[in-house]
């Protein structure tokens, strides 16, 4: 996930589509999910999509769709946003780790979905 989050830094905002297809293409590989079926899943959906994960891996997602938010943004950004939001509400709801960079992901998160 790491890798990914990487690669996402990496984009070039001026030719982006390729890259973001590499992306979504090995997230796909690695949990079976593409940032497409994450913006089109309901909330509950989501929950039961990401519950067997562990809780790194659904916050290394959620900072993965943030900073390809950051980078490029898209007709997507408002539903990636908020699903990036709750898959780090439901770390919050269920971890016993605090995360203050979660917290900064959430806000900056929020302040789009405004």
């Amino acid at each position: 996930m790491t890798k990914l989050i990487g690669k996402a830094l990496g984009i070039n905002v001026n030719d982006y589509e390729l890259d973001v297809m590499e992306i979504d293409q090995d997230l796909a590989n690695e949990f079976d999910l593409t940032l497409k079926e994450i913006s089109e899943m309901e909330k509950s959906e989501l929950f039961e999509r990401i519950a067997n994960l562990h809780e790194t891996h659904i916050e290394k997602l959620a900072e993965l769709i943030f900073t390809i938010l950051e980078k490029i943004g898209n007709e997507n950004k408002r539903s990636l946003a908020k699903k990036a939001y709750l898959m780090l509400d439901f770390l919050d709801m269920n971890s016993k780790t605090f995360s203050l960079k979660r917290m900064e992901m959430k806000n900056a998160l929020q302040q789009w979905l405004l």
